[in-house]
């Protein structure tokens, strides 16, 4: 069963993700680098690897600059997160939710994504190099067809996919 928002932040606080004098609030937006009050969960710099992850509530939390790498996400929820500008490698987004989230300009190196919800994300301008979207929610997700080209997709994701002409601008932050 998924933890609340008020479990996942102690969770994060005995994972050494969030410190004793933050209290997180969940942001009523995607978060963006710019924000003026950000007030979500951030993983900013930062080197994460092996930590389970599984079953949170980490809706509209915000990467950037960071690697994550041999990390669970199964089940989570991260829907409206940005994770632009990061590398994932080794990574379970299995069963998550990233609907309506940005994933653009990051690196995606062997991370599960099957039965994952990308509905309304923007895939655009990211590498996505031996994942697996097995069974994974493509509606309204944002995607070029030269880089859906070479994606292991069935049809019925590539029918559901926003296919983009280009790859659109670059995400703030980088």
């Amino acid at each position: 069963m998924r933890k609340t928002f008020e479990e996942t932040i102690g969770a994060l606080r005995e994972l050494g993700l969030v410190f004793d004098d933050q209290s997180p609030r969940l942001p009523e937006a995607l978060p963006h680098y710019d924000d003026e009050d950000p007030c979500g969960f951030s993983v900013f710099r930062m080197g994460i690897e092996d930590m389970d992850l599984s079953n949170l509530d980490m809706r509209r939390t915000f990467f950037s600059k960071s690697e994550i790498s041999n990390c669970s996400f199964r089940r989570t929820d991260l829907e409206e997160s940005n994770l632009c500008w990061n590398n994932f490698i080794g990574v379970n987004f299995s069963s998550a939710n990233l609907s309506r989230s940005d994933l653009r300009a990051s690196i995606y190196e062997k991370v599960d994504f099957s039965e994952a919800d990308l509905s309304g994300s923007d895939l655009r301008q990211a590498e996505f190099n031996s994942c697996d979207f097995n069974g994974s929610a493509m509606a309204g997700a944002k995607l070029t067809k030269a880089s859906g080209a070479a994606m292991p997709l069935s049809e019925k994701q590539r029918d559901e996919i926003d296919w983009q002409d280009t790859e659109g601008e670059e995400p703030g932050g980088g």
